[in-house]
């Protein structure tokens, strides 16, 4: 099958070159030239797509997802999702054009990534977190989908078996972060009151007990009063057994989770593979301690979400620097700051940390409530439109930046270069939502804005 794509902007991911108007030809799998004109009436044995209007890039290359396989959920180890959920947060990811996704469950074996791998056609790539202490933080947190035993495998077994990074170390359901918020507390308060809180209200009397920083002397029971006040929890819950709940919610998990970071790391300079952890307050303190014990070695350690919201701006940018400065990358996820505004509503994070040049390497998305968080693909299209960087060096955030970061996450991808893996997107120049085509090694898994046959295997 051969496929001509021409009259588009084209963006090759390199980070420096746009072609206007250009064309790029698909091969058997592979782009096979990427050309500055192409004459409309020469002949071509094969489909011809006319992007004029759009912009034409490589697939996108999302290296923070979550409940993209049937193993176990997020790094509390939650029970997995049923199949036709993560098969449809793979689709979201490609309907907007993303074709290659890390997945950051880092308790799902590689049977279960390549399960997924197998029967959607986004590329699923895998992460392990089988560390001791990362292990014991997610069975005190939640762990109903690990197996019963604990120590059946190994990081060390797992990169054996094809995983590409050692993540997502620590995360929101561990380090009572967001996950927490969403999901724990409010169980907890509804067990106890019969009253189901939202997580904004489950994050307010989280704050008024432990502070953004986890830390029990942070107490402030004028503030839980308050809180559980809005919450509907009057007269409902005792306010000290409420504190009690939320504490014993949120900490027995917290110390064993800040001693799987440092697991993590050590064994990704052991093994030479990326470590991706969770930069948020409550792990603020273990950051800023391993980039001193890592500094100046070769290891490639990401802060994942670096703009995450439980950072003030000002510390977000400050750790930030710290970590530039000691050699460490930064990824900001888009979570749903952008357009669908329900667990992320400000983007001011976003913005300061952007605006900065070459502070941050690699956009992600991180995983939105219920799945459905912004497209990586209008995160491209924010950074480009506010000038934080050029349309070849947003497009390079999220295809060539994240291979040179990752190696093993797509390796013959993130560049329209001949002899590089066909996937290739075709999006609206207006509004890049507007996915128009994705290819994926050269097949059309996306046709029209509508998934075909090739996208479910």
């Amino acid at each position: 099958m051969s496929t001509l794509i021409h009259g588009g902007t084209v963006v090759p991911g390199t980070g420096s070159a746009v072609v206007e108007s250009g064309t790029v030809i698909l091969r058997h799998g592979r782009v096979a030239d990427v050309l500055e004109r192409w004459d409309r009436d020469q002949a071509f044995d094969g489909e011809v797509i006319d992007a004029s209007g759009c912009v034409v890039m490589p697939g996108l290359i999302n290296s923070h997802v979550h409940g993209v396989t049937p193993g176990p959920l997020m790094p509390s180890g939650a029970p997995a999702l049923p199949d036709d959920e993560w098969l449809a947060n793979l689709d979201r990811h490609l309907l907007a054009g993303t074709t290659t996704v890390l997945n950051l469950c880092g308790f799902a074996t590689m049977d279960d990534v390549r399960e997924a791998d197998r029967r959607h056609a986004v590329h699923v790539r895998g992460a392990t977190t089988y560390l001791p202490e990362a292990e014991r933080a997610a069975r005190m947190a939640d762990g109903r989908g690990l197996p019963a035993q604990t120590g059946h495998t190994t990081v060390e077994k797992m990169l054996d078996d094809g995983a590409i990074a050692i993540g997502e170390l620590g995360g929101g359901q561990t380090l009572g972060g967001g996950g927490q918020d969403l999901s724990y507390i409010p169980r907890a308060i509804e067990r106890a009151s019969g009253v189901r809180v939202h997580s904004a209200q489950a994050r307010r009397m989280k704050e008024a007990v432990l502070g953004r920083f986890i830390e029990l002397d942070a107490c402030d029971m004028a503030e839980l009063r308050a809180a559980a006040v809005e919450a509907g929890l009057e007269g409902q819950i005792d306010l000290v057994e409420l504190r009690n709940i939320i504490a014993d919610s949120v900490l027995p998990s917290v110390e064993p989770a800040i001693n799987g970071i440092r697991e993590g790391v050590q064994a990704a300079q052991r093994y030479g593979v990326p470590a991706i952890l969770h930069s948020a307050a409550a792990t603020a303190r273990v950051m800023r301690e391993l980039m001193d014990e890592t500094r100046g070695t070769k290891a490639t350690v990401i802060a994942s979400h670096a703009n995450h919201p439980s950072h003030t701006p000002a510390e977000a940018l400050a750790l930030a620097r710290l970590g530039r400065d000691n050699g460490w990358a930064a990824e900001v996820s888009v979570f749903d700051l952008l357009h669908r505004k329900q667990t992320v509503t400000t983007r001011e994070h976003w913005d300061v940390l952007l605006q900065e040049p070459g502070l941050v390497e690699v956009l992600a998305t991180d995983y939105g409530h219920e799945g459905h968080h912004d497209e990586m693909i209008s995160a491209v299209q924010d950074v480009a439109q506010h000038g934080y960087r050029s349309l070849a060096g947003a497009v390079a955030m999220a295809t060539s930046a994240v291979v040179r970061l990752i190696p093993g996450i797509a390796p013959n991808a993130g560049r329209l270069e001949a002899g590089r893996d066909a996937d290739v997107v075709v999006a609206g120049a207006e509004d890049f939502r507007d996915v128009r085509f994705v290819f994926i090694g050269g097949a059309c898994v996306v046709r029209d804005g509508r998934l075909t046959a090739e996208a479910h295997r």
